[in-house]
């Protein structure tokens, strides 16, 4: 009896045994599965770099210039975005030429891949002529990948390594500052690529800016100058006495005349725009005084012979008076359009 109770406890020990390490690996590997859960890969992010050599032909009229400059790429996975990488204000691309510095991607030390391309050619960039003469424009270089959208291929500006050589010149032009920015260019449609959903798509951008000005010497001395010594030249008309007509007239007709001829002069520089820019504010001052002045000039003529000698004291103070008020009018005015002109 006892036995046969030894080999029943025997019996059921071998069982347990059994089954019981099946049940534990089970939980182990349940416990494994839950603690490493498979990541997606996220973009590949690429490092890009700017540094342009030359810049010239500015162009107001057509909002282009032309831009020689070397741009890098450093990254790590497989996509070689150096390949990818667009130029997204290249207007003419036919001219447009692109050299590698390496025929194919040389890999550092630390595993990562480096290409560098000679980019050369005419860019579009829009210009506001509101401020002429006294414009800030923007010449940019804008990069984009045209075949991985940003869930591929993501930019990061090398702000450490980039910049403007030394021997950058814009003749007519000083350079003010530069920026690089990274960001995204979002398309509301998928451009037809059903790959990419029904949706918009996102892609990596690099924006290059360099911020140039006209210096203040050419506002001073060729659109300032000439203006001054038509003013002059009025305001000498009305501190005339007032029974020399013919002079008086005559030094203010021919002020008149000569606004109209200048302003032609530099409006026929400017592209055809749909406002008014600094200078022709400035015009729009200068008509409005002389065309006073003149007036001034012609209803003293008419009133000359009924003038005594105390009525001629009254209309030389009268000129003085005029004068020192242009004088005033014309310095607020052109405080005034600086600062209400953006």
């Amino acid at each position: 009896m006892q036995l046969m109770k030894l080999s029943r406890f025997l019996l059921l020990a071998g069982v347990l045994f059994l089954l019981l390490p099946g049940s534990l690996n089970a939980d182990s590997t349940k416990k494994t599965a839950t603690a490493s859960p498979v990541l997606s890969p996220g973009p590949e992010l690429v490092e890009v770099g700017v540094w342009p050599m030359v810049i010239y032909n500015l162009d107001v009229h057509s909002n282009t210039y032309y831009m020689t400059a070397y741009v890098w790429f450093v990254w790590r996975g497989n996509l070689d975005p150096s390949e990818t990488a667009e130029f997204t204000n290249n207007v003419e691309s036919w001219g447009f030429t692109r050299v590698k510095t390496y025929p194919k991607p040389i890999t550092f030390p630390d595993g990562s891949h480096y290409q560098c391309l000679r980019i050369e050619g005419r860019f579009f960039q829009p210009f506001s002529l509101k401020r002429f003469p006294l414009e800030h424009h923007t010449v940019a270089l804008s990069i984009e990948d045209n075949t991985y959208a940003a869930d591929k291929i993501l930019y990061r500006f090398d702000q450490k390594n980039s910049g403007l050589d030394s021997s950058l010149n814009i003749p007519g032009w000083t350079i003010k500052k530069w920026t690089g920015t990274a960001g995204i260019h979002h398309y509301p449609t998928n451009l037809g690529d059903l790959s990419l959903g029904s949706g918009g798509s996102d892609y990596g951008t690099i924006q290059f800016q360099v911020e140039v000005s006209r210096p203040v010497n050419f506002f001073l001395w060729k659109m300032m100058l000439p203006v001054l010594i038509i003013l002059v030249a009025t305001w000498t008309a009305l501190l005339l006495h007032p029974t020399q007509l013919a002079s008086r007239v005559a030094l203010t007709g021919t002020a008149l005349l000569t606004t109209v001829f200048l302003e032609q002069g530099y409006s026929s520089n400017l592209p055809e725009v749909n406002y008014l820019v600094l200078m022709d504010k400035i015009y729009v001052v200068l008509y409005l005084l002389i065309i006073a002045s003149l007036i001034q000039v012609v209803i003293q003529g008419a009133l000359e012979k009924k003038h005594q000698l105390n009525e001629f004291r009254k209309a030389q103070l009268l000129d003085k008076i005029s004068v020192a008020l242009q004088a005033v009018i014309f310095i607020l005015a052109l405080i005034f359009i600086n600062a209400t002109t953006h």
